[in-house]
């Protein structure tokens, strides 16, 4: 039967047409409508000067598939059959089949395009897998639990091997924090730090382009560390979008497959989207749980602090990362004439731009060691304690202090260590000076009742300059006192042959003991040749 003009012009010109194919060894195109240039993106004459072509072009993923649905066709029963096809531009297109057996070797079908509606079909399902992940976000309770089902969700719709979430932290590091992997015996363990060098190149690219789409890794454009870091099989394809949480990029979400890939525009804007989403219920989950955080926490603090700071002579005190004052509270502020909370909002290093030591403990908290010492604040001593604070990454967001006023414990250790460095000198003089009676003594005895006697004297006289200085606190000593003291062995008797006139004079406590030694020997000439050598000499 001849074809019309109305059959030729829609064979030639409608989006359907006819492909005759035969089982010979292989499928191949025994005949096909002119329209394929439309539908396949190939002329008919290239398809049927080479009869192999047309299977050559259809995706590796899909040529098994097909080939055993067109094996299964048969002669009573029509077919349909998807499968996608690369056309003259290397760009792949849905195709669809309806076909059925013309005779054992041979099966002839309607094809047609069907990009567009397995496009929004792949959209819908891409859509619905985002929403059910975004939900599991928010209901789980979990954090990490709930990235890891979101991860997966997205992985399974976009029909992917990996995913990974890439966090940046404030230090600069970065690390994959979360993975789903088709394959769990390739799963890395986690978290896995990535090399500076390709956090600052997905960095660049975020903010020079937005996301990044990578049909084959082993772009020679790209660093070799990047690859590196995705280089699991021989080639592969990266979509990567990043997470924006309080207008920061945070991180990004990473997704892998096994052998090249071109990002369909739909996957990309789906993808987009939903990670868009994911940042804005991390962003809720964050205030959500720091909400919480705070409150719980100035429920259970409001108390102890009121108890501590309104009956404990300390000051507690808080200064964030940039030497701002956050607390000042605290009894102790009394002693320095301030009241609570008069510091706060004023930088830590304009108050105490005077007291570097006090700015040193302070630096060396903010770098994250503890620091502690004792400082003076014009008239008072403080001790001190900073402890840094920090987020849950470990990053240094500020310090928390204590300070007690410790005056009067200074004072008196001050006046203790004066007492032990006097007691230690005056000890060690005393025994020069025993040392130095000792050789004196021994200078002109005959034996030794002689130099007993005399170095008994003189011993004698140092007590008692030692007994009249301790009366005083080693301030001085009055001349009377020492004269009796010293005079007192030789006052004896029925006769008054010493007697006192004259006024009475404080000497210094250096003075004192060197006057006690001179009546010393004084009286003792007087006794051996002067006037106390005979009982009945006279005054």
């Amino acid at each position: 039967m001849e074809i019309t003009d109305s059959e030729r012009f829609a064979l030639q010109n409608l989006s359907t047409g006819v492909h005759c194919l035969r089982e010979d060894n292989s499928w191949r195109t025994v005949s096909i409508t002119g329209n394929s240039a439309q539908i396949l993106g190939m002329p008919a004459s290239l398809l049927m000067q080479e009869s192999n072509l047309w299977l050559s072009r259809v995706h590796p993923s899909d040529v098994d598939a097909l080939k055993g649905a067109l094996q299964s066709t048969s002669l009573d029963k029509e077919k349909n059959i998807s499968y996608r096809f690369r056309d003259s531009f290397e760009r792949y297109r849905w195709i669809g089949l309806r076909c059925k057996r013309f005779d054992e070797t041979t099966v002839v079908g309607m094809f047609s395009d069907i990009t567009r509606q397995r496009v929004l079909e792949y959209s819908d399902r891409i859509h619905l897998a985002g929403r059910d992940s975004l939900r599991a976000l928010l209901n789980s309770g979990d954090l990490n639990e709930s990235i890891n089902e979101f991860l997966q969700l997205i992985s399974l719709a976009i029909v992917v091997n990996r995913a990974k979430l890439i966090r940046f932290r404030k230090d600069g590091k970065a690390f994959i924090t979360h993975e789903w992997s088709h394959d769990e015996d390739s799963s890395i363990a986690l978290p896995a730090p990535v090399l500076s060098k390709v956090a600052d190149w997905w960095k660049s690219q975020f903010e020079l382009l937005g996301m990044i789409a990578v049909k084959n890794i082993n772009d020679s454009s790209l660093p070799d560390e990047l690859v590196d870091m995705f280089k699991v099989h021989s080639s592969g394809a990266v979509m990567a979008v990043p997470a924006i949480v309080n207008n920061v990029i945070e991180g990004f979400v990473c997704f892998e497959t096994i052998g090249e890939r071109t990002w369909l525009p739909v996957e990309l804007e789906e993808v987009k989207n939903i990670i868009d989403g994911y940042s804005r219920a991390v962003e809720r989950r964050i205030e959500d749980r720091k909400q919480i955080a705070d409150e719980f926490h100035i429920r259970r603090s409001e108390e102890r602090y009121r108890l501590l700071t309104e009956h404990s002579p300390v000051i507690l005190f808080g200064i964030d990362s940039e030497g701002i004052f956050t607390l000042s509270e605290g009894l102790g502020l009394h002693s320095m004439g301030a009241d609570a909370g008069e510091v706060v909002g004023k930088s830590v290093y304009h108050i105490y731009r005077n007291y570097p030591d006090i700015l040193e403990q302070v630096n060396t908290a903010l770098s994250g060691l503890e620091s502690h010492g004792i400082t003076h604040i014009d008239d008072k001593c403080f001790e001190v304690w900073f402890t840094p604070v920090c987020d849950e990454e470990k990053i240094v967001i500020g310090l928390s202090g204590v300070a007690v006023d410790i005056t009067k414990r200074n004072k008196l250790e001050q006046q203790q260590a004066i007492m032990m460095s006097e007691l230690d000198h005056r000890v060690k003089n005393n025994i020069a000076a025993v040392m130095s009676l000792v050789g004196m003594s021994q200078q002109g005895a005959a034996t030794i009742e002689d130099f007993a006697k005399t170095l008994d004297g003189r011993l004698h006289a140092l007590s008692v300059a030692h007994s009249t200085l301790a009366k005083s606190h080693w301030s001085g000593a009055w001349i009377r006192d020492i004269l009796s003291l010293t005079l007192q062995p030789y006052m004896g008797g029925g006769v008054d042959r010493i007697l006192f006139d004259g006024p009475d004079i404080e000497l210094p406590g250096l003075l004192a003991r060197p006057m006690c030694m001179v009546i010393h020997e004084l009286v003792t000439n007087a006794v051996k040749y002067g006037a106390l050598s005979s009982a009945n000499e006279g005054k």
